[in-house]
């Protein structure tokens, strides 16, 4: 009988380990579009864009969470040539981001998510002017909207996989990204 008290025992201590831990931690690497909207000193310039996104998030309920994470970009192969015609080179931007964390299990491991926050972000990128070899660099910075929409699988080692749609507007720069990301919940 003692016997069977200390397995029932045994099965519920397992059965409280092996609940979720609500700490994720990942990382996406993308590639997208990026347009620089048009002022009065420079014209406007779109191209394409390399990013990387690292983040920790919070679950604070089964569906919903809230998340932290640094992002960086710059300009990738079209957006050299974007740049001949424009002279609007070497856009580079980066920042800080907290968004609300919500998803919806398709099943135990599917789901689909969104994320709705705010970053703190610079950007910075050079102007050149026709006819000069002058290039005037300028450097600003925000806080600006963040928004992504995704589809998630979560294995049961904890490791997870994910892509994702990102709209980031950083202050004049508009960016959009499709991101292929992996995380770990711990």
């Amino acid at each position: 009988m003692r016997i069977f008290t200390v397995l029932f025992i045994g099965l519920l201590s397992c059965n409280a380990v092996a609940a979720e831990s609500p700490h994720i931690l990942g990382g996406s690497v993308g590639y997208g579009f990026q347009d620089l909207e048009q002022s009065e000193s420079h014209n406007s310039s779109g191209g394409d864009n390399f990013v990387a996104d690292i983040y920790y998030r919070y679950m604070w309920h089964d569906n919903f969470g809230i998340e932290a994470g640094y992002f960086a970009g710059s300009g990738g192969v079209a957006s050299i040539f974007t740049g001949i015609i424009s002279r609007i080179t070497d856009i580079e931007y980066s920042g800080y981001r907290a968004a609300l964390y919500g998803e919806y299990m398709l099943s135990k491991s599917n789901r689909l998510y969104a994320k709705l926050g705010a970053s703190a972000n610079e950007l910075s990128y050079n102007v050149g002017r026709w006819g000069s070899d002058e290039v005037n660099h300028i450097e600003t910075d925000g806080t600006d909207i963040y928004a992504a929409v995704g589809w998630g699988l979560r294995f049961n080692s904890g490791i997870g996989i994910n892509i994702e749609y990102q709209y980031v507007p950083v202050q004049i720069l508009e960016v959009q990204n499709l991101n292929i990301g992996v995380s770990y919940r711990f």
